[in-house]
């Protein structure tokens, strides 16, 4: 396989990969993007061939199956972690996204303030029900780690914050914070 080239900034959505890719014990050349600044690394990365946090799980997790990104073919966890990698994804990615930038959807201070808050409490209830379904552990799907606990990991990090999932998502705060410890 070719080097795998990473692009990506602090605090993004590709700290999930590098996570993974660094867990795994893979080479790679990460390339820092400033998304406010054009550049090189900007214009490179409008040429990459893979995107998507979730796919790239999938994708690492296909290519590299000895690194076990996620539970092997055949587990019953596997579903799991899709399911609810897919559901990060597709639920608490664009609620984020309205978070951060509101403007996009709304023109007024009024209506993006309304729409911010409105987007933070469908995160809350996102990780309230991600503290229902699972049962870490410790982690979130059992005894190992996978993918779905460093992703997770990366989002708490964002709205409403680690403070809120520590607090109301206990059993989920426990499984992240093994996560995080791990190297």
């Amino acid at each position: 396989m070719s080097t795998i080239e990473l692009y990506g900034c602090r605090g993004c959505g590709s700290a999930v990969v590098e996570a993974l890719l660094e867990r795994a014990g893979l080479e790679f050349v990460y390339h820092e993007v400033k998304l406010s600044e054009r550049g090189r690394a900007t214009e490179a990365l409008k040429a990459v061939n893979m995107t998507e946090s979730a796919a790239i799980i999938v994708m690492l997790d296909e290519s590299y199956p000895a690194a076990r990104v996620l539970p092997a073919a055949g587990d019953p966890r596997r579903a799991l972690a899709l399911r609810w990698i897919v559901f990060i994804a597709g639920n608490m990615y664009p609620a984020i996204s309205v978070v951060d930038f509101p403007e996009r959807w709304v023109k007024s201070k009024v209506a993006s303030a309304e729409l911010k808050d409105g987007a933070v409490e469908r995160l809350k209830a996102y990780w309230t029900l991600l503290e229902q379904a699972l049962k870490p552990a410790p982690y979130l799907l059992g005894s190992d780690m996978t993918a779905l606990d460093v992703y997770a990991a990366m989002l708490s990090r964002w709205d409403p914050g680690r403070a809120w999932v520590d607090e109301h998502c206990r059993q989920v705060a426990s499984a992240l914070a093994l996560a995080e410890q791990d190297p």
